[in-house]
């Protein structure tokens, strides 16, 4: 009977060591799973103490935490190296996602805040500002039109035109403008853009003559690049031989010169101007 209690005995303890062999997980497993789940946790911790995290990206804040809880259990209930190893992974993902949208976010809210602050600021100093400067008077626009063929001298149309011109421009100081010259598209194309540059230099220096500072005119030629009306007949280009006033309102003018860099008609490489037909 003693006999068979030790056999019983034994057999119980040998079942025990046993089993506690088979659910103890090698030495290097759990290295391996500790060193996944404490990389996953600092990263989750890392991103949980980011204040920028908290309020912009709480949902993938949420489910890196939430794949790090997941690791822990696959680990600490059935040891399973792989499923752990995967969700620590899937936790660390995330919660680098959840800084990256943190500081997407917040910086598209910076740029609004921004936009919001200058809009604001052109809203205030839109109702301080003073009522509107006059525009250019048409008289000044229509009165620059129809330079003769081949010439940049103001036509006799142009005097009281850029009378008023500088009147307009003496009541407003602030106002800059640019002096844009066309021609019609009779002629070499290289001469059109030398003349047309000629023509609103013309206007300029008869400005200037009435008092208007030089730094508040600034010039541009378009050669016969922008017609205004149809070349087809004598009356469209005589409208295309024209100066035109573009007003700047006091604002830096961007791509216009300041001074006139006006190419000589007798240069050996023009072609000669052809008549008007």
């Amino acid at each position: 009977m003693n006999n068979i209690l030790r056999s019983a005995t034994g057999a119980v303890v040998a079942g025990i060591i046993a089993t506690g062999c088979a659910t103890s997980p090698p030495a290097s497993e759990v290295a391996a799973a500790r060193a996944a789940i404490d990389n996953a946790g600092q990263a989750v911790d890392h991103a949980s103490a980011d204040p920028q995290v908290v309020k912009y990206a709480p949902s993938e804040l949420e489910r890196a935490t939430a794949s790090l809880q997941k690791a822990k259990t696959a680990w600490n209930d059935k040891h399973d190296l792989t499923a752990t190893r995967h969700l620590a992974y899937l936790a660390q993902q995330r919660a680098a996602t959840a800084q990256e949208f943190a500081n997407e976010r917040a910086a598209q809210e910076t740029v609004k805040v921004a936009a919001a602050e200058l809009n604001q600021t052109m809203s205030v100093a839109a109702t301080a500002r003073p009522s509107k400067p006059s525009a250019i008077p048409d008289l000044a626009q229509k009165g620059l039109i129809g330079f003769s063929t081949g010439a940049s001298q103001l036509p006799a149309s142009a005097v009281p035109a850029i009378n008023e011109l500088a009147t307009t421009l003496k009541s407003n100081p602030g106002r800059e403008v640019v002096i844009e010259g066309h021609t019609d598209n009779v002629g070499n194309p290289r001469y059109n853009q030398a003349l047309a540059m000629k023509r609103a230099e013309a206007v300029r220096v008869a400005l200037v003559r009435r008092g208007i500072d030089s730094s508040r005119i600034a010039l541009r030629s378009y050669g016969e690049e922008k017609p205004a009306s149809n070349n087809a007949s004598r009356i469209g280009r005589k409208e295309n031989r024209r100066a035109e006033i573009i007003t700047a309102d006091g604002a830096q003018m961007v791509g216009s010169s300041q001074i006139s860099a006006t190419v000589s008609s007798d240069d050996p490489g023009e072609q000669p101007r052809q008549p008007e037909r």
